[in-house]
């Protein structure tokens, strides 16, 4: 009986290996709001079709190897191991920030590699040393190699976790300068990012679990990258363009300010404008507003309205313009001049462009829903009514 040259595991290595060449091949004519993003998400792709390539020749055994292929397989594995979690991170910083590029710091993200590349040089390892099968290894080989093998799990987790916490930061700073945000897109960053550090904490304890009781996991983390490779690819054409930019602290903050004790800012005459903006020009029914347009209204530095929002009412923009819209959507409702407009109606009116965040917000605040709200707001009304038609027939 002839044993099959491709098993399960095999296959699915195939078709991710397919798949993520032809996402690296298509995102030029893919939709995008940067070049540098498409660029990014295709080495990200890329990287990840090399390392799958290295996975399926260093463990399959019945795919034969050349002297050249033996001794090149190490390097663009570990290399493309190496890459793919600062890419996604780049990537993931590339969607969120306004203003990102390339500098030259970002050239640091190569020293694992180079320091990986180095390594395999130095011990000569070829694609059956790496694998520790060679009979008789040295003992300092055999911790480096393994040592080698740590890092390849290692590094990238740390990666991972870095681009989960620039999604943190990223959502911190939404609420910071916008009064809008999209929630889908973000929660989906969120969900995405924690995968690949849930997938890379399963590869690393598998590795560990191997280590001491040689349980044959080993192959199920090539399926969860396969479903993430999947989920990105969906989240880069169906969400990515609709997350909102955000400027980076050090753009937003002026360290200067920060320092400086509260009681030597002009916060009153600041306060005064912002005020005046919120009730005179009823600047929270713009839907797309942000702090930067709302200080453009009122003539202020937004550095200086962010940091008097802070200061002076405890919140941030979002949480500050928004209660003014949750206001705004309350006299509506308790207005029986209005019953006839829908929530969605009114929620336009009152600055939301969301029904979800719209309802979110609202029950939040108020603690019952719109509809509830607007219910007991009327009944109230009428019940107030009723007294005064009594008294004037009696009269």
């Amino acid at each position: 009986m002839i044993t099959p040259i491709f098993n399960l595991n095999d296959i699915i290595l195939i078709l991710a290996i397919g798949l993520s060449l032809i996402l690296a091949l298509f995102q030029p004519i893919l939709p995008a709001k940067k070049k540098l993003t498409k660029a990014l998400l295709a080495g990200f792709f890329l990287s990840l079709t090399l390392s799958d390539i290295g996975i399926m020749l260093i463990w399959n055994e019945y795919i034969p190897q050349s002297i050249l292929s033996a001794t090149l397989v190490p390097y663009f594995y570990c290399c493309a191991m190496l890459l793919k979690a600062p890419l996604l991170l780049l990537y993931v910083r590339s969607i969120t920030e306004e203003n990102f590029h390339l500098k030259r710091t970002h050239l640091l993200h190569f020293i694992p590699m180079l320091l990986a590349i180095l390594v395999i040089c130095s011990f000569d390892i070829d694609i059956n040393r790496l694998k520790l099968d060679t009979f008789g290894m040295d003992a300092l080989l055999y911790q480096v190699i393994d040592s080698l093998w740590y890092s390849l799990k290692v590094i990238p987790l740390g990666y991972f976790i870095a681009a989960t916490y620039t999604v943190w930061r990223y959502h911190k700073m939404l609420r910071q300068q916008h009064s809008d945000i999209n929630e889908a897109a973000l929660w989906w960053l969120y969900y995405l990012t924690l995968g690949f550090v849930l997938a890379g904490v399963w590869t690393l304890s598998l590795s560990v679990l191997a280590y001491f009781y040689r349980l044959p996991f080993g192959v199920t983390d090539n399926y969860l990258n396969f479903i993430l490779l999947i989920a990105l690819f969906y989240y880069s054409i169906s969400h990515a363009q609709n997350l909102t930019t955000t400027k980076e602290e050090e753009e937003f903050e002026d360290p200067k300010e920060t320092v400086t004790p509260i009681d030597t800012k002009p916060l009153d005459s600041t306060i005064s404008k912002i005020m005046d903006g919120i009730v005179n020009q009823k600047l929270y029914l713009n839907q797309s507003l942000n702090v930067e347009q709302f200080s453009a209204k009122i003539g202020v530095p937004y550095r200086d309205v962010s940091f008097a929002i802070n200061k002076a009412f405890g919140t941030n923009f979002f949480e500050f313009i928004n209660s003014y819209r949750i206001e705004e959507s309350k006299r509506y409702l308790a207005d029986e001049k209005y019953k006839d407009m829908t929530i969605m109606d009114i929620l336009l009116e009152s600055g939301f462009n969301s029904k979800s965040a719209f309802q979110r917000f609202f029950k939040r605040l108020t603690g019952i829903s719109p509809t509830e709200f607007r219910r007991e707001a009327l009944r109230a009304a009428h019940f107030a009514q009723k007294p005064e038609s009594i008294s004037e027939k009696s009269e």
